[in-house]
């Protein structure tokens, strides 16, 4: 806690408040109803693409590396159907994709590809990260729960688009899930990460797991940080209803690990440029901090003004508080959707 709150103030720490506390995120069932009907559509019309293409293109199954090509293509129908219905035609989210650096996004090297690390703040967040990669012309695949394998035609269609599940607990399909992004990744194609594990009630950024920036360590592939603030507005933690957004997300140039042993300074160069990038988009209307956006815990150090510590922590100091917020052992999880 005591390094993060040090790095924004090396930034500039925002007084909250001198520019007034935001407002908790303005979630209704109307729009939730409407966001709802478009994301049913989308799943069904994505899936009944990919297996339409997936007949065409399943002779790439019997192919050398002709498995990867086959789900590079699934994954383009399936990230570009979804985020287009979802973000693209949505007129209640407004996103906004920055380039902020001399050349962001993925670089081939060696013929390897990379992984984007991105924080995890709302239930919308796939799809706006989805949304920025379909506008950059991207594909990668994501790591995601593997419980979300159960909701019909989305489970469906992460599983063809060849997306990497997680299943908590069990060591035994983590590790083989690794060697398959390890895989994914030797092969020239690209991998989404949400280092922090679990969304962040609070807006703190939580810690990173180093599994992956293991992976870019041994492989030797490049860690692009990609930053995303207003999620929580568009879904957020409470429940399952949704509101209007403006999300703005930022990508960063690739960031290479310093050799086989360099994880843990890759994890930290990451981490300090993800909050500089989040500092840029928060003060991009020429420096002057939107007062709706004024306490971020990206520019405060602190968690939302509207947020709700649970009561465990109610004794504690401030610095107690944001160490364990930081460790995501603090936080209540947000409503599961199944």
């Amino acid at each position: 806690a005591a390094r993060l709150v040090a790095m924004v103030e090396g930034m500039g720490v925002v007084d909250v408040r001198a520019q007034g506390a935001s407002p908790p995120p303005r979630a209704t069932y109307c729009i939730t109803i409407c966001v709802l009907l478009v994301l049913l559509i989308s799943f069904f019309l994505g899936f009944l693409l990919q297996v339409a293409v997936a007949i065409l293109t399943i002779p790439l199954l019997f192919c050398r590396s002709g498995k990867h090509r086959f789900h590079h293509i699934q994954s383009r129908i399936w990230r570009g159907v979804n985020s287009i219905f979802a973000v693209g035609l949505n007129p209640c989210w407004c996103c906004e994709v920055w380039n902020l650096g001399d050349s962001p996004g993925p670089q081939l090297k060696n013929g390897k590809g990379s992984v984007f690390f991105i924080n995890h703040r709302s239930n919308a967040d796939p799809w706006f990260s989805a949304w920025a990669f379909t506008r950059s012309g991207w594909e990668g695949k994501w790591v995601y729960k593997g419980a979300l394998k159960k909701i019909p035609f989305f489970g469906w269609s992460c599983m063809l688009a060849g997306d990497l599940s997680v299943e908590r607990g069990d060591k035994t399909k983590i590790v083989a899930m690794i060697d398959k992004a390890k895989e994914v990744l030797n092969a020239g194609y690209n991998v989404v990460v949400f280092p922090e594990g679990t969304r962040s009630p609070s807006g703190i950024m939580q810690e990173f797991k180093p599994s992956f920036f293991n992976v870019c360590a041994e492989l030797g592939c490049g860690a692009i940080p990609m930053i995303m603030v207003g999620t929580e507005r568009a879904w957020p933690l409470s429940g399952l209803r949704m509101g209007c957004a403006r999300v703005r997300i930022g990508v960063g140039d690739t960031i290479y690990p310093s050799g086989p042993e360099g994880a843990k300074e890759l994890m930290s160069a990451v981490e300090e440029r993800m909050l500089d990038m989040a500092h840029e988009l928060l003060e991009a209307s020429d420096g002057n901090v939107p007062s709706a956006e004024a306490d971020d815990p990206y520019l405060t150090g602190r968690p939302y003004s509207y947020w709700q510590p649970p009561a465990n922590l109610a004794d504690l100091s401030e610095e107690e508080q944001l160490r364990l917020l930081r460790s995501g052992n603090a936080h209540q999880r947000g409503a599961h959707l199944l």
